[in-house]
């Protein structure tokens, strides 16, 4: 039985020391425990549709689990879904046992990663579907996504940075954009290697 391999990449120190000097209400803990439930989401739908993690990377972009074998577009999608709906069970729950602040943090980062933007799991969900296309409609629709990624993560840190400024506080909103446009840089220079779940969907470089 082998062991996943955990790699930690210098940019993951560098977003959560942005993130902690950002943090001007003391919520990093809290998103720290959803972002471990969230993850756990992951690596228990991998389990259940017959998938094995080979390793995890952790950076900027997040946590990148990486699988050993490949799997169907639909069982794909239900592992980049299974983050978010494991931080509405949880939120849930907490929310049942009278604890709003570690609910809300749970909500957010399941909101937040149901986005159609890459690499967040909405778009991850969305690029394993893409997958089940004709190869002209999935290239197509692949860079679309990244396009469309971009812009989104643009948008955010634009508005974050603005609420920032406006408020003097709050700043998850420009952490987040901060985050994406990271990890679309990345993406940009590797399309389809990159996200919080590894989808396989095949190269089109040359098409």
């Amino acid at each position: 039985m082998t062991t996943a391999k955990l790699r930690v990449e210098p940019s993951f120190y560098v977003f959560w020391a942005l993130f902690c000097l950002l943090d001007s209400e003391g919520v990093l803990p809290l998103f720290v425990c959803a972002a471990v439930i969230h993850e756990m989401g992951h690596v228990l739908a991998i389990g259940a549709c017959g998938g094995r993690i080979d390793g995890v990377v952790l950076s900027a972009a997040g946590a990148v689990i990486r699988q050993s074998r490949s799997l169907s577009p639909p069982a794909e999608c239900l592992i980049a879904a299974a983050g978010p709906l494991a931080g509405a069970a949880a939120a849930g729950i907490l929310s049942a046992l009278h604890c709003p602040m570690a609910a809300g943090a749970n909500v957010l980062l399941s909101l937040v990663n149901s986005l159609p933007l890459l690499p967040l799991d909405g778009g991850c969900a969305l690029r394993s579907l893409l997958g089940l296309l004709p190869a002209a409609a999935m290239t197509a629709g692949l860079r679309a996504l990244e396009l469309a990624s971009l812009l989104g993560a643009t948008v955010l840190t634009l508005l974050g940075g603005a609420l920032l400024l406006y408020t003097g506080r709050n700043a998850a909103g420009l952490a987040v954009g901060l985050f994406l446009l990271g990890a679309n840089a990345r993406l940009l220079r590797g399309s389809g290697n990159y996200g919080m779940i590894q989808s396989i969907i095949p190269k089109i470089r040359s098409n």
